[in-house]
């Protein structure tokens, strides 16, 4: 189980969750909160026409339990590096070893 204080509100994350958590295999978003049970995510996407990360009107809670891993940054500022670069292609990895398993 991750502990919540590595985890704080503000850091960009893709989670990726344990099969039958959830209708995805991994989500990227904005850490909103995070307690003992779990971390709750405010979904993101990247607007190539704005160059900038755009918040979604949803959020996924996820809890310790059903977290199977983390790409996370730090900082508050994201980047087209961390969101479309690293992000993006660690997303469709997880999906792509959970449609071999």
């Amino acid at each position: 189980m991750a502990k919540p204080q590595a985890i704080r509100p503000g850091y960009f994350v893709a989670v990726a969750l344990t099969p039958r958590t959830a209708p995805r295999n991994c989500y990227i978003g904005v850490v909103g909160d995070v307690d003992e049970h779990g971390v709750r995510i405010n979904l993101v996407h990247w607007d190539e026409e704005l160059e900038a990360v755009v918040p979604e009107v949803e959020d996924i809670f996820a809890p310790w339990v059903s977290i199977t891993s983390m790409l996370v940054y730090t900082s508050k500022e994201p980047s087209r590096r961390f969101v479309v670069d690293k992000a993006m292609p660690w997303q469709a990895d997880v999906d792509s070893m959970r449609a071999e398993a």
